[in-house]
């Protein structure tokens, strides 16, 4: 196999680099909710959030027993799993949840409709 001369060789034009489109990061703090009515006509929210053994999720708002400036813990229903219902509510509430009381969601507020359960994912 015989060597190519300096002048036999081919010049090999490099492609431009292809920009890979910027990860949508909105996509992941917004909550995709999944709603479905309530067989007994209570408002409830199932929120899935792993937020680390010894931790609680509570939820603030604008509903039956609610408030914006103190949470009230949701129920553990099992591993990420969380839980809070009422059967109080006559219109839509607003809520927003929080990391033991202390760091709000990412995905921020969450309306809620009355006689609906709500499933969302938190993310911290």
């Amino acid at each position: 196999m015989a060597a190519l001369s300096g002048e036999a060789a081919v010049a090999v034009e490099s492609a431009p680099p292809i920009e890979a489109p910027a990860p949508d990061l909105s996509a992941q703090a917004t909550p995709k909710a999944e709603t479905s009515m309530s067989a007994d006509g209570a408002t409830r929210l199932l929120a899935t959030a792993y937020i680390g053994i010894g931790n609680k999720l509570f939820i603030r708002g604008d509903g039956p027993g609610l408030s914006w400036d103190v949470g009230v813990p949701m129920q553990f229903v099992s591993i990420g799993k969380w839980g809070w219902s009422t059967q109080e509510a006559s219109g839509p509430i607003t809520i927003r949840l929080y990391k033991n009381d202390e760091t709000p969601a990412l995905s921020g507020e969450v309306q809620l409709e009355p006689g609906q359960h709500t499933e969302v994912t938190a993310l911290f």
